[in-house]
């Protein structure tokens, strides 16, 4: 129970931090982005990436980690959730077109997306994995020097890949599929991806791929991201902040990821 208690509060503490940091570093919304805040709709339109474990379907019912968050910020701003599965990179040109009001799926919240678009306070932490093909040289994060790492075009794993990792080949592919058939057809030595999604990649994978080499992201909340200046900000960090009070964060968490703890912040540690 005080191990509990201590998740509530650490992540309280990292919801406040965030909301209230981005409360005096967003840009002055313009007659446009207040316009299309659209706080009196009853329905919130949230794009999701069509993979598990963020949105999938499993014996005819609809599961998935942010599935389930986004659809409680929902209920909890009294609107009906509506889900609208999409390629990751389809995600923020849809959501700069007003197609969508929000992205739930995984994203990470970094200063270039910032100037663009608004970040919602976190509701979980970035642990990233580097997927290899059987037999592969590659046995920890220190081998890839000098191989060829692909990447979805427009992921976080991409930036952080070139900053990070001076001495490696960047391969972009538009989907995780097409990724994976870069390694099949030797065009690539590994695949850098969001380590939530390793075991789904790896078990619809047409080639062997072995465990991932997983590890954290330091100072890499990950939160919803919506159009910069909507007006259900507020609304929406107001309801995550209650989800991590609740406990509801917590049960949600455990169900998808029970095996992975998480930063010293939101550490559950299995809890």
């Amino acid at each position: 129970m005080n191990q509990i208690k201590l998740v509530v509060a650490g992540a309280v503490v990292l919801l406040g931090v965030i909301a209230f940091g981005a409360h005096f570093s967003d840009p002055t919304p313009t007659a446009t982005d207040k316009a299309s805040a659209a706080v009196g709709s009853s329905t919130l339109r949230i794009g999701v990436e069509s993979t598990e474990p963020v949105y999938y379907q499993s014996e005819g019912t609809t599961k998935g980690f942010d599935y389930e968050m986004a659809r409680s910020v929902a209920d909890g701003m009294g609107v009906e959730p509506e889900f609208v599965p999409m390629d990751f990179n389809e995600l923020f040109p849809a959501l700069r077109a007003g197609k969508i009001d929000m992205i739930g799926a995984q994203v990470t919240r970094t200063s270039d997306l910032e100037r663009d678009f608004d970040f919602s306070a976190p509701y979980f932490s970035t642990y990233v994995a580097f997927l290899t093909p059987e037999g592969s040289t590659i046995r920890t994060r220190r081998d890839v020097d000098g191989k060829r790492i692909a990447v979805v075009d427009g992921a976080i794993q991409e930036s952080y890949l070139r900053d990070k990792y001076h001495e490696v080949e960047i391969v972009k592919a538009p989907t995780v599929n097409a990724a994976v058939e870069l390694i099949e057809r030797g065009e690539a030595d590994a695949l850098f991806h969001g380590a939530p999604y390793a075991q789904s990649i790896i078990k619809s994978a047409p080639i062997v791929l072995e465990e991932p080499i997983v590890y954290p992201v330091d100072d890499a909340p990950i939160g919803f991201v919506i159009r910069s200046g909507d007006a259900r900000k507020e609304q929406i960090d107001g309801v995550l902040k209650d989800m991590v009070l609740s406990g509801e964060w917590l049960k949600i968490k455990t169900a998808y990821f029970e095996a992975d703890p998480l930063s010293d912040v939101f550490g559950d540690k299995g809890a």
